[in-house]
Formats: structure tokens, sequence, C-alpha cells
């Protein structure tokens, strides 16, 4: 154990009171493991068994926490042969999606809502350009699960129209790692559209240099969460037409 914790304190330079509480991670893991296991060598099968059952002790947000210092712990292993593969890597416990809008509408209601959504401005011109801008938005909010501060940081590169996958950045050391999500298959096309079409003459519109790599560029006066909360509000409105069948 005293390696494992020079070894945390020389590559991530933890504070004492951090490492004293990794320390303490490993100890409870080991506890968990039966007579005739050692924590060191479990397979990934008998590790998601444990983890199954630390899933009804602990909110997600710790289990994560501790499932962070396992991960550092096989690093560690590995790195000093004691084992030839990661039996857990990048392994976390995904939150339970918030819906769009509480308590309103089932997955299908959402689906609707999304493929509903029009791309036409009721000025057209530049406003069809920013309607298609927030279906794309609205497309990786429901399907996805990504918040405003996730949406602001993906850049073009995120998005693989081809594979059908986003990749989604890490955005503090406090939230999930880089993780790839598919894509829905009724996104395809908005992206492809987006990314070929509609994004060029966003940056036209606001005046953005054209290097930028942000997917979703904006003005510097112009705050994210201002467009995803539009984007709510507009949702809100044709969600009453659609429990009202006004579609």
């Amino acid at each position: 154990m005293n390696n494992f914790i020079s070894y945390l304190r020389i590559k991530y330079k933890y504070a004492e009171r951090t490492l004293q509480a990794k320390e303490n991670h490993i100890e409870n893991w080991e506890k968990l493991c039966l007579k005739d296991q050692e924590l060191e060598k479990l397979t990934t099968k008998a590790l998601l068994s444990l983890i199954e059952n630390q899933k009804k002790k602990y909110q997600i947000s710790t289990l994560n926490n501790q499932l962070k210092t396992l991960e550092q712990y096989y690093n560690y292993l590995v790195a000093i042969k004691k084992r030839k593969s990661h039996p857990l890597i990048n392994f976390r416990i995904k939150s339970e999606t918030k819906p769009l809008i509480q308590g309103l509408l089932t997955e299908q209601e959402l689906t609707e809502l999304y493929e509903n959504y029009s791309v036409q401005g009721h000025l057209g011109g530049q406003f069809n350009h920013y309607r298609q801008r927030n279906k794309v938005i609205l497309g990786l909010m429901i399907y996805q699960g990504l918040d405003s501060i996730t949406l602001e940081r993906l850049e073009i590169g995120h998005i693989d129209v081809e594979k059908a996958i986003v990749q989604v950045p890490r955005i503090s050391e406090y939230k999930l790692k880089e993780r790839i999500l598919p894509l829905a298959s009724n996104q395809i096309m908005e992206l492809h559209k987006y990314l070929t079409q509609t994004r060029e003459e966003l940056l036209k519109i606001i005046k953005t240099e054209q290097e930028t790599k942000k997917l979703f560029p904006k003005s510097s006066k112009t705050r994210f969460s201002s467009i995803t909360q539009s984007i709510k509000k507009q949702i809100e409105i044709e969600n009453i037409h659609l429990l009202c069948g006004q579609r």
C-alpha cells in the first residue's frame, strides 16, 4: 500500500489528506473481497459485482470518486507489471439524466418534439440558421444528455458523422473523463447540414474568426446558457401544443 501511495504522491502531487482518503478507498475495496479473492487479481466480472453492491450504499458521485482511486490502483499495478491489463479503465457510473422538461414528456414525446422542431425561423434568413443550430443543440441535450457547459466546450473534431459518435470532452477534474457516445440516427442529417453549411453561415453573421474550432461559435457578448434557455422556452411552447394535440 505504501508503494501505491508514493506512486500517487509523485504522479499526481496530491495533498496528504487526499492520499489518506485514497488509501481508505483501497482498504475498503479490499474488505469487500471474498476470502478467496485478492483485489489486485480481480477480474472485470468480479469487480462489476462489487460495484453493483456498492451502488446500493453510496451516491453516484461518491462511488465514482472511489472508482477513480480503484482505476489509479490498477494503473499502478500495470505500471509495476503486477497485472498485464487493466480490468476497469475509465469506468464510471453515469448519473441519471434529468429530462429536458421535468415530469411532462416521455422519451417518445421528446423524440417527437425533436423531430417536429422547426428549422424555419419566423422571419426567415439568418433566423433559419439559428433555428437549425438550435435543433442540433436540442438533439445533443435530449439524446446525449449534455448540459450547457459541455455543449459550449464541444469542438468540430468531437463529432464524427460517419461513425455516428460524439466524443464528449472532460470539462473539469471533478467531472467524468472523456467519453464516446453514439448519435441517434435522426441526428445525423441535421449534424451533417450544420457542419457543412449552417455553421459557416453563422460564422459570417456573428463575425467570428473562421479558424475557431468551436462546434457552436458565438459572439463574445452571448452567454451559451442563454442559447439553451431560449431553446427550452421554445420547447415548452411546443410541448403545450403537443399535449393539446395541436402539432
